[in-house]
């Protein structure tokens, strides 16, 4: 065998089988590394300020770049900024919690509603890949993210994911009446096919930091938002389990002491945006009052 590599043919074989060996190891790590379907983990804290308990909730997330490649990016370079980490549930509905766009000004104490902070002014700081432009020669980024939803002419195959348990989302709460008469268009990255996405409604392509976690157990579609995740695991879908149950435990303990007790406090809150009607919105949440659901850290494990 020695004789045999010592030759040219020898030689070009062995420069052969190592270009295919390298190929291979190429393949093999595309595979793992998770290119359409990037792995995430956000660790969840339930602070109950009353019986002064609390827990952390690990959930591994499977984003889904296969179908929504500009919005998983998004979240992603949101992610490896650390942005999301010590944010919180500001608004906790029937169906869903969300967060990604506020804290509070003391993480260990305070007024959960008189201490809620926007973090629109750290986004807005951060230089991040643009898929939106106000002007149609594209040189004048928003901050803001192409809806990849079939509304918004997103070609999507299968027609997207449905909401389930656990299942991550964009969020905006832009009303179609926050807009001018003359709904403000923008100019979006160009589709696989070449074609530009020309003359949008920003009502589609205004999702900024923010995220909701459906903690339901029914099945629906969106249709100006897109779910991009959802539980990887088992071990994470028991865990997202606990943490809605521990929720629930906490408002039914709480209930039976005083029959009048509300989980949440009805809050509204300014957002500031330039395309609006008068420059700015409000928006009512209902803010998790006696508890806080903060998010301690969210990193990506492969991309």
């Amino acid at each position: 065998m020695a004789k045999f590599f010592g030759n040219a043919a020898g030689k070009a074989l062995s420069v052969v089988l190592a270009v295919l060996l390298l190929l291979c190891a190429g393949f093999a790590f595309a595979a793992c590394s998770g290119k359409d379907y990037p792995q995430v983990r956000i660790t969840i804290r339930f602070d109950d300020n009353d019986s002064e308990t609390e827990d952390e909730y690990v959930l591994n997330y499977r984003f889904i770049r296969k179908l929504y490649p500009q919005t998983v990016d998004h979240y992603i370079e949101l992610i490896e900024a650390g942005f999301y980490d010590n944010t919180v549930i500001h608004d906790f509905r029937s169906d869903r919690m969300v967060g990604g766009g506020y804290t509070y000004t003391d993480l260990e104490g305070g007024d959960n509603v008189d201490d809620l902070v926007s973090l629109a002014d750290s986004y807005n700081a951060l230089d991040l890949t643009p898929s939106v432009w106000a002007d149609a020669a594209r040189t004048q980024p928003l901050n803001t993210l192409y809806g990849e939803v079939t509304k918004n002419g997103a070609d999507i195959e299968g027609g997207g994911y449905t909401n389930e348990k656990g299942a991550i989302g964009t969020y905006t709460y832009l009303q179609a009446s926050d807009l001018p008469a003359t709904k403000p268009v923008v100019y979006a990255q160009k589709s696989s096919d070449g074609s530009n996405r020309d003359g949008l409604s920003y009502l589609y392509n205004a999702v900024t930091s923010m995220f909701y976690l459906y903690t339901g157990s029914s099945s629906s579609a969106e249709s100006t938002f897109c779910v991009f995740g959802v539980l990887a695991d088992d071990d994470s879908k028991t865990r997202f389990d606990e943490l809605t149950d521990a929720i629930a435990a906490y408002q039914d303990a709480m209930t039976e002491e005083d029959d009048s007790f509300s989980f949440t406090e009805e809050a509204t809150m300014e957002v500031e945006d330039g395309m609006t009607r008068y420059g700015d919105y409000d928006i009512d949440i209902s803010v998790p009052a006696h508890a806080r659901i903060v998010v301690v850290s969210a990193e990506v494990i492969s991309k």
